[in-house]
């Protein structure tokens, strides 16, 4: 009896820490749409698309509903972690190490080398580009841990195949 308290602990505890995960990303790319939106409108729907899904995650993963549930959320974050690599790769590992702007077309010489339409300061990195594991930025690391979160939870919980909660029973 006390194996299976002990596995309902760890199961609450990865079901809230996978929820926290997922809404915080969420938040963070809800927090990017005005932004983004201004400067690139596909890219913006996205982050509001993305962000509203990931925030929603979190009722499937509270409530257990089961593996397709589970196989749609990790399948989701990972195409968005995707995305993300794909659009930021020449900037993480390319020669140049330069930030670019992620939907821009390219520098205007005109304006002293700024993208265009671009001129508030916080729009530019400050200092050298971060290169490798530390260009990253922390929202990608949030989703790499609601990942293994979320699979982790399957895991344990191997008898969910659809929706509904179904308790771990022990073998005495």
């Amino acid at each position: 009896m006390s194996q299976v308290l002990s596995n309902n602990r760890a199961i609450t505890a990865l079901s809230f820490a996978a929820a926290a995960a997922t809404v915080l990303a969420g938040i963070l790319h809800l927090l990017m749409v005005p932004r983004s939106i201004s400067q690139e409108a596909g890219e913006g729907v996205l982050f509001l698309v993305g962000g509203i899904l990931q925030v929603f995650w979190a009722v499937p993963v509270l409530k257990g509903w089961g593996r397709a549930w589970q196989i749609v959320g990790i399948g989701g974050t990972v195409v968005f972690m995707i995305l993300w690599f794909a659009t930021h790769t020449h900037s993480l590992f390319g020669p140049s190490g330069a930030h670019v702007q992620h939907g821009l077309a390219g520098i205007n010489s005109s304006n002293g080398g700024h993208h265009a339409g671009l001129e508030r300061d916080d729009d530019f990195p400050r200092g050298e580009a971060r290169r490798g594991l530390a260009g990253i930025p922390s929202i990608e690391y949030i989703q790499m841990a609601f990942v293994g979160l979320y699979a982790a939870l399957g895991v344990m919980t191997p008898g969910k195949s659809s929706g509904g909660k179904k308790d771990i029973v022990s073998d005495h």
